[in-house]
């Protein structure tokens, strides 16, 4: 029996709201019942967005449920819906507005588009260049039928647009500033706009940018010309680097994608997707479950284990407190651990391969801080200076391996970032990727001389572990050149 539920429940449910559930809600005066299947986003007691079912016909409900503010955004959203299919631009259709008792929270029924992707997900589900190419286009030039209409995302990311196999919806009429409807948007406000779409692409992506924008612009019927292309970049890397900041301070607190506790003895903050019982057990005692793990380092400053938690293998790095000296220096000003997870999720969103962090935890007395773990994913790979040195060397692929260095070194000079430790023990090979790990040194570079300083110490220290191997030492040298040359 699938239960009843009211705005009451969803609202407190918070992001814990069990599916499947129905819900009664009048419509034109008349009662109605949905069957809500899958919840598709949830901002707790505020909004909830599921694929819901309404007589037999497979929809999308929105639940608006903040009582301060609950009306205003669903105005806004019919608002936004009316604006798209006014302009000619292809949204789901309406398909009712409803009030959900006990207290009337508006509820509005889309029509759901089946089969259908949102624009991240078949992103990443490509892995051809000229199907990425299309999609960035095609996005383009719908932005660009938005700004000709004088409409705009205010937030234009991925997930607001749908991919099916021949059209581009727009979806989240709430997003829509529909102020200067009408009036084709002014290029400074348009450009703008769409280097905030770009934004969200990873740096290595941008040479996908100048066909989309070509697009873009004969819809607009601009003339496209290199002034109007570096406006548009230099607005794509202003709006990264903003984007970037937000995001790592997003990385410490309570929100949609971690869960975050802090008390006076400790601070704990995890990814939520990997937050479940067995996570809780082992976030409050580390060292039991280390104890039990693999030990993968042992050293007196660190100790890295590999452990299973609920069916996934994870690196967990402790970073140790020698002496009494040592943690007096170490007290006061942010752990390895903090760094860390703070260059991992860095190098994640600039799409730089690193294993996938889950949790940072940190023992503390009031302000002061103590020993620290850093959690990622494990990576069951062979270290680089392992696998180069091994009885197998000659038998692998050192060519593939080299030029995936070369990528590596090429993102990393291309987003300012330096190593601070660039062994190559730090670097993991599984497979056909390369990962790099050991972040606590890492830093992002404000100014380029001092990032060419860095580098260069970085590659110095990379091209020391090849001393005794001479024709794998050439091999890289040549690859590295290639980004050296460019500095």
């Amino acid at each position: 029996m699938i239960p009843i539920v009211d705005s009451q429940y969803l609202r407190s449910a918070g992001r814990d709201v069990e599916v499947p559930f129905r819900i009664r809600l009048e419509f034109n005066d008349r009662p109605a019942e949905l069957i809500c299947s899958e919840v598709l986003r949830v901002l707790p007691e505020k909004r909830l967005v599921c694929f819901s079912e309404w007589n037999g016909r497979p929809m999308v409900a929105k639940f608006f449920l903040d009582p301060a503010s609950a009306k205003r955004h669903c105005a806004r959203e019919e608002r936004g819906i009316t604006a798209l299919k006014d302009a000619g631009i292809k949204t789901p259709d309406l398909l009712f507005k409803g009030m959900l008792p006990p207290d009337n929270a508006p509820v509005l029924g889309l029509q759901r588009i089946m089969p259908a992707q949102d624009l991240l997900t078949a992103w990443e589900q490509s892995g051809d260049s000229d199907l990425r190419a299309k999609l960035l286009s095609r996005a383009a030039a719908v932005i660009a039928d938005q700004h000709e209409a004088g409409l705009k995302q205010d937030d234009p990311h991925f997930k607001n647009f749908l991919w099916t196999k021949d059209d581009l919806f727009t979806i989240d009429g709430d997003a829509v500033n529909t102020r200067n409807m009408g009036r084709p948007m002014a290029i400074p406000e348009s450009l703008e706009n769409l280097g905030l779409f770009f934004a969200q692409f990873y740096p290595r992506f941008d040479g996908l940018i100048p066909r989309a924008f070509r697009l873009y612009a004969e819809k607009r019927t601009w003339p496209v010309d290199d002034d109007l292309s570096a406006r548009l970049l230099k607005n794509v890397f202003s709006q990264r680097n903003s984007r970037k900041r937000a995001y790592l301070k997003k990385i410490y607190r309570e929100c949609s994608a971690f869960v975050c506790q802090k008390a006076w003895n400790r601070f704990m903050v995890c990814d939520r997707v990997f937050y479940n019982e067995a996570m809780v057990r082992f976030l409050a005692d580390p060292d039991h479950v280390m104890n039990a793990g693999r030990v993968l380092k042992k050293g007196n400053t660190s100790t890295v284990t590999m452990v299973e938690v609920n069916g996934q293998n994870m690196a967990v790095k402790r970073y140790n407190i020698k002496n009494a000296r040592h943690a007096f220096k170490r007290s006061f000003r942010p752990s390895r651990a903090w760094i860390s997870w703070r260059n991992a999720h860095r190098l994640a969103s600039l799409g730089i391969p690193t294993p996938r962090p889950i949790a940072l935890v940190e023992k503390r007395l009031g302000p002061f801080r103590s020993t620290a773990y850093f959690i990622t994913k494990y990576v069951d790979g062979i270290d680089a200076y392992s696998l180069f040195h091994s009885d197998g060397a000659s038998e692998i692929n050192q060519e593939s391996i080299v030029t995936l260095f070369g990528q590596l070194f090429r993102l990393l000079a291309g987003t300012s970032i330096s190593h601070g430790d660039s062994k190559a023990t730090n670097y993991i090979v599984a497979g056909n990727e390369l990962s790099i790990t050991d972040l606590d040194s890492m830093r992002e570079h404000r100014f380029k001389g001092s990032f060419r300083r860095a580098f260069r110490r970085d590659i110095a220290r990379f091209m020391q572990n090849w001393e005794d191997l001479p024709e794998v030492s050439s091999m890289f040298r040549k690859e590295i050149d290639k980004t050296t040359k460019k500095l």
